[in-house]
């Protein structure tokens, strides 16, 4: 083992560097495993031997003083080891002047002048103000991620001779034949078998109401069953469920990325070292313009050195952004990292991809125009060439035929997303598609053929180059786009651009009836990202532009947008690597409450910051001055940092997002 590995290893279980010391702590809400018990044991050992030891060397008269200075040394190194070895570690790093560097500093240089009191007084109190803050943060995470979905242990399990038993839920594995009854939660994925319910989403973000399910539909876990028995098949075991990765996600999301905004990086990265400078210049110069010792200079100068680690000032910014996420994951908006609130908080413009975020995404077949062939003769076709596609549109096509799709006759399948498909049916080219395809083909379309009811879209259908007819489809605009395009303007997001692969006209009707003044129609994928890149281009500085599509537009890779949001439902969470925000249920006004939260708690992580700088200044002054003792600046110190926790997590209670 190296130093540098040795350090790591010393450093792992500091508070104040970010270790997760008082998990363990926690452990009957966390489920954490032996070594953090171990390690939080430890901690709160060596900090309650500690004060113990500093208790007595303060208060017992007849200890020697020198022992009284070995004992406060020995607090000190025993208490601080671990912010030692991490201060020395981020130095090596090249991060000089950390918040453990200057604590260290500060205590040493106390240690140095004869204040051995206020030094081990300074490493005790940055230890216990470290254990409060992480406590905070951890019991937030805890308490808000324990609202977002209800789990269940257990589960009525239907053995092989047809009695139930009860047992463990995560004991279910795939295959395994349960019976949910009414008021029951859904253990793990899986299948219905027999029955028909009424299913709650609720608990997974989706308050869209009530959800029929019968034979042969999935269920999601972490979702309530508010009617009828229901006898399942377990598809997924209960750590792979739908809950459990939505509660991953969650858990994750505050930790990818930085825990400080990038407005407030430049401050943290400079406000150290110009302290620190001052701090030189005060032991340097009081005793030249002062009637002042140079020790008692020194000592002003360690006081400003504690005052100024930014720990108070950004001790709050983590809880805050974890109290964001969680709120706005309770109210079906789930970030997947503090970079994408960051960004959420930053939108000057919302570009939608219409189909499937400001409609419903379930296009129907409304009629279909077919000549002599015949209507279920083009629907044959048409399903078989678009049975390796899922499009909306496609799957709708697809179900409008509901007969047997015979895969062995498809050959040189090749999809066009936007556009449409080109493949070989029993050895027949085929295309399906849009207007434009079809003129790439060189295919005339009659003009009966070409305008449509508002609402509607066509796909056309050519057999050896041949127009053979088409199929008419309506996917209804949802009930609350207006409302939700209406909030996302008031939370503000100044521009909403919409884009369709529909014609002009149907485009402009749809823009219209939600107030959209900017679209753009029958687009392709390239069109689209093309778009965007211009669309980004004429955002102002510091503004960022966020694209709403639904979840399996993100599956091959990101758009040109700076923000990706995916409207879908529980059962896309595997896309959500994909796209930065996820909006569960469907619902349009859940982006004004994502981009709403996001900006409260950009917000509030200024006002923080800001009001723990301003104390620091003022406590600076008077540390300058004489007038604050070294004691007195720790304390206030210590307090404002777990003050500026709490406030953050009392703003961040409740129903945060209305």
């Amino acid at each position: 083992m190296n130093f540098t590995e040795l350090l790591e290893k010393l450093a792992g279980g500091s508070t104040a560097a970010g270790g997760q010391f008082f998990l363990a702590m926690l452990i009957q809400i966390g489920g954490l495993g032996v070594t953090s018990i171990g390690a939080g044991i430890i901690l709160v050992a060596r900090l309650a031997v500690c004060c113990v030891a500093f208790a007595i060397a303060l208060l017992v008269d007849a200890i020697p003083a020198v022992w009284v200075t070995v004992i406060l040394v020995l607090c000190a190194l025993i208490a601080g080891y671990d912010v030692i070895a991490a201060a020395v570690l981020g130095i090596m790093r090249g991060d000089y002047l950390n918040s453990g560097a200057l604590v260290i500093i500060a205590a040493l240089l106390a240690f140095i002048f004869g204040a051995e009191i206020e030094g081990c007084a300074l490493i005790l109190l940055y230890q216990i103000t470290g254990i409060f803050i992480d406590y905070a943060v951890e019991r937030t995470r805890r308490t808000v991620l324990d609202t977002i979905y209800c789990d269940t242990a257990y589960a009525s399990r239907v053995g092989e001779d047809g009695k139930e038993s009860t047992v463990p839920a995560d004991s279910l594995q795939p295959g395994d034949i349960i019976v949910i009854r009414p008021g029951e939660t859904v253990p793990c994925d899986c299948i219905v078998l027999d029955g028909s319910s009424k299913l709650d989403l609720a608990p997974l973000g989706d308050d869209s109401g009530y959800v029929n399910v019968k034979e042969g539909d999935e269920l999601f876990s972490g979702c309530i069953n508010a009617s009828g028995e229901l006898r399942c098949e377990v598809s997924s075991v209960q750590s792979e469920s739908t809950a459990a990765r939505l509660y991953a996600e969650i858990n994750a999301a505050p930790g990818r990325g930085e825990a400080v905004p990038e407005a407030l990086q430049s401050l943290r990265k400079y406000f150290p070292p110009v302290i620190t400078a001052i701090a030189v210049l005060i032991a340097a110069l009081l005793p030249i313009f002062l009637d002042i010792s140079v020790s008692e200079a020194v000592r002003r100068a360690s006081m400003f050195l504690v005052i100024a680690s930014p720990v108070s000032m950004f001790a709050a910014i983590p809880v805050i952004r974890l109290c964001a996420c969680c709120g706005a994951a309770r109210a079906g908006a789930v970030f997947d990292s503090c970079a994408a609130m960051d960004g959420v908080a930053s939108a000057s413009t919302a570009a939608f991809n219409e189909t499937g975020t400001l409609t419903e995404g379930k296009p129907r077949v409304v009629s279909v125009s077919a000549g002599r062939m015949g209507k279920d003769v083009l629907l044959k076709i048409a399903a078989h060439a678009l049975s390796y596609s899922n499009s909306p549109q496609s799957r709708s096509i697809i179900e409008a035929y509901g007969g047997t799709i015979y895969i062995d006759l498809i050959e040189n399948f090749n999809e066009a997303p936007g556009y449409g498909v080109e493949v070989r049916v029993d050895c027949i080219p085929i295309r399906v598609g849009t207007r434009e395809l079809m003129r790439i083909g060189h295919v005339e379309i009659p003009d009966s053929d070409l305008y449509v009811d508002d609402g509607a879209t066509c796909v056309y259908v050519a057999i050896t180059d041949e127009y053979a007819g088409c199929i008419v489809l309506s996917d209804p605009v949802r009930e609350d786009a207006a409302a939700g395009i209406d909030d996302l303007r008031h939370s503000g997001v100044e521009n909403i651009v919409m884009f369709s692969s529909d014609s002009r006209d149907r485009t402009a009707k749809l823009a219209s009836s939600m107030g959209i003044t900017e679209y753009y129609s029958e687009c392709s994928r390239d069109k689209l990202r093309g778009s965007l890149s211009t669309l980004k281009q004429g955002c102002a500085p510091g503004r960022t532009l966020m694209y709403v599509g639904r979840g399996e537009d993100f599956g091959g890779s990101h758009t040109a947008a700076d923000v990706d949001v995916a409207m879908s439902g529980a059962d896309t969470l595997s896309l959500r690597r994909s796209c930065d925000v996820t909006i569960l249920g469907g619902k349009v006004g859940k982006i004004a409450v994502a981009v709403g939260v996001a900006r409260y708690a950009r917000m509030l992580s200024y006002a923080t910051a800001g009001g723990a700088a301003l104390i620091k200044v003022i406590l600076l002054i008077l540390a300058a001055f004489g007038i604050s003792t070294l004691w007195f600046s720790i304390f206030i110190d210590a307090i404002a940092a777990v003050a500026a926790s709490l406030v953050s997590i009392l703003a961040f209670s409740g129903e945060l997002y209305k």
